[in-house]
């Protein structure tokens, strides 16, 4: 068996339809142990939801039949934030980084996930002492 074929194992809390797919709000913890809470449609994510994975991160937006859609919301495992539009579960648009600080360090477009196009990067100021000579 390819990696690429391994089966994920999870754990559902939740309602279960008639085929034992998670319907209605659930939390389903993989083998991963990455967890999803939200809601599912005959096992597939539809509506508010918010991905918990195993380095502390998380991705919170609104799912349409399994995919990130529209505004999505992703924290570092360090407190710092990206925010930005998903397209079929994948950065495409207008995004913002902000650091733990909550300070802006990004501003510009995503497609496919990979910064593109015209995009500023902010460094924070800090101080500088300069010795002129006499």
């Amino acid at each position: 068996m390819d990696s690429d074929d391994e089966m994920v194992e999870e754990a559902v809390e939740g309602h279960l339809d008639d085929d034992g797919l998670p319907h209605g709000l659930c939390t389903v913890t993989y083998s991963s142990t990455d967890r999803f809470e939200g809601n599912f449609v005959h096992g597939e994510k539809n509506g508010r939801g918010k991905f918990f994975f195993f380095d502390g991160s998380t991705l919170e937006g609104y799912y349409v039949d399994d995919a990130l859609q529209g505004q999505g919301v992703y924290t570092y495992e360090d407190g710092g934030v990206l925010q930005g539009t998903y397209v079929d579960g994948e950065l495409n648009g207008p995004a913002q980084e902000y650091d733990t600080d909550g300070r802006l360090i990004f501003k510009g477009q995503y497609k496919d996930n990979i910064r593109h196009g015209v995009c500023w990067i902010y460094y924070p100021v800090s101080l500088m002492t300069v010795h002129l000579a006499k």
